[in-house]
């Protein structure tokens, strides 16, 4: 199921980004301002797709702002699934960069052939970068031969094992950017691009 005409392309504004970041913030409602200040969308086009997804009854829209409603999510499970990403979150990640926003992908039957290109799509969506981590005999390693992620960031590394239920050979992009919105598209581009390559 596509919500809208973007669904190859991800240099436009998708729907998928609004849901995914109503997601994240799924135990409160975010105006359409809060919306286009994270994704760095105008704001018509942000009213624009929130039209659209509220049509679809995707979104709950109130006086107080938009929410994630049960179709949305559903929508959302769907549209993971067939990208293989299992479970997304944000993530405090300044041990690698002091003023940058986190989040990461964990992506389930998914290879890790083209780590450099994984990564470039992530800084091609915005992000200032990306770690692209293998899970390995129950330890998240570092591609190709870096070592565990713990070694140079321990307290990433027990948020990570904290917040994903991880299984030998999971992924975890986690993209991160002085901007939300970098560090949203990016990784969310870049998830996208590991279940295709």
């Amino acid at each position: 199921m596509s919500t809208g005409r973007h669904q190859d392309s991800l240099e436009e504004p998708r729907e998928e980004w609004i849901l995914l970041l109503l997601l994240l913030y799924l135990l409160g409602r975010l105006g359409r301002r809060q919306i286009s200040n994270y994704l760095g969308i105008g704001e018509g086009k942000v009213k624009r797709i929130i039209k659209e997804l509220s049509e679809m009854n995707l979104i709950d829209t109130k006086r107080g702002g938009e929410a994630l409603s049960r179709d949305g999510l559903e929508y959302l499970r769907n549209y993971f699934s067939l990208n293989n990403i299992f479970s997304v979150s944000l993530f405090d990640t300044r041990e690698i960069c002091e003023d940058c926003e986190g989040i990461g992908f964990l992506l389930r039957n998914a290879s890790l052939s083209r780590i450099l290109d994984i990564r470039d799509e992530a800084v091609r969506g915005g992000a200032d970068g990306a770690l692209i981590i293998r899970v390995e005999e129950g330890k998240l390693i570092l591609p190709p031969d870096l070592g565990t992620v713990g070694k140079y960031f321990p307290r990433l590394e027990n948020q990570l094992i904290s917040i994903f239920s991880v299984l030998d050979g999971d992924i975890i992009i986690l993209s991160y950017s002085r901007r939300f919105s970098g560090a949203l598209i990016g990784g969310l581009k870049a998830a996208i691009a590991a279940s295709r390559i």
